[in-house]
């Protein structure tokens, strides 16, 4: 007898289980730099937003904290402002309203500021974060 005579065919709804996005292994970093990192379908795992400055430097805001954001087409280029409890937060760049969305829906697990030399090779309608500024609250 062999192994594959004793296997049992997978039902449609276990191997649908199975191929869920969820379930899937998100790489850690692509080769190419986003300007912005989706979370994962239906999940609830990323309840923080980590902005990643050009420099290297890191800084985290809890999504609980996120209490108003803004989003300004503006004529020279896009503002999203996200406002926390203890600090604000400004993003400029270009073609950020796809971002804005997916920040009020809290699917962004980052937000990566660009470098000069990335933005003259990214495409004109993909998102490009130019600087990211933030102002915290004195208590």
């Amino acid at each position: 007898m062999k192994d594959s005579d004793t296997e049992m065919p997978r039902s449609a709804a276990l191997q649908k289980i199975l191929n869920h996005p969820a379930l899937r292994r998100e790489p850690e970093e692509e080769d190419g730099v986003e300007a912005h990192g989706e979370a994962r379908v239906r999940s609830r795992d990323n309840l923080t937003l980590e902005l990643r400055f050009a420099d290297g430097r890191r800084s985290g805001f809890s999504y609980i904290g996120l209490m108003e954001s803004d989003f300004d087409p503006g004529q020279d280029g896009e503002t999203i402002t996200l406002r926390f409890g203890h600090a604000k937060v400004t993003v400029y760049g270009q073609a950020l309203s796809e971002l804005y969305e997916k920040l009020l829906d809290q699917r962004e697990r980052f937000i990566q500021e660009g470098s000069e030399g990335a933005e003259g090779l990214r495409k004109h309608d993909t998102p490009y974060i130019e600087r990211i500024e933030i102002e915290r609250k004195e208590d």
